[in-house]
């Protein structure tokens, strides 16, 4: 079984590629706290999402926002501009909820309903 579920909120603003065949690919990195009494750990991930999830994603989502999401990981490999090989994991996004926007310069937090 290879199966991810996670929520975190975008770090940077996302950006989208298109591709051949009309298919699209948006890689981003979310934010996820988990707390441990009073003390916090930050995750950082990158995850991976291909077609109209991604151009969803870039529409809809900003810096800040946050999402829910649904995936499984990913490794693969290449080599770096020194010749090295470098190992790499994804979250390749399955399926995905918007959670709560990020705050804007008024004050308020907009819900996931107001998109």
């Amino acid at each position: 079984m290879n199966k991810v579920c996670i929520n975190g909120r975008i770090i940077k603003e996302t950006a989208l590629k298109e591709l051949e065949n009309n298919n699209a690919l948006c890689t981003f990195f979310i934010a996820n706290d988990v707390h441990y009494g009073s003390t916090k750990k930050t995750g950082f991930y990158k995850v991976t999402a291909w077609g109209n999830q991604a151009r969803i994603i870039v529409e809809h989502a900003k810096v800040g926002s946050e999402l829910f999401i649904t995936g499984r990981l990913d490794q693969y490999t290449y080599e770096d501009d020194n010749k090295k090989t470098v190992y790499d994991v994804s979250i390749v996004l399955e399926h995905f909820d918007f959670g709560h926007k990020p705050i804007t310069e008024g004050g308020a937090s907009l819900m996931s309903e107001d998109l």
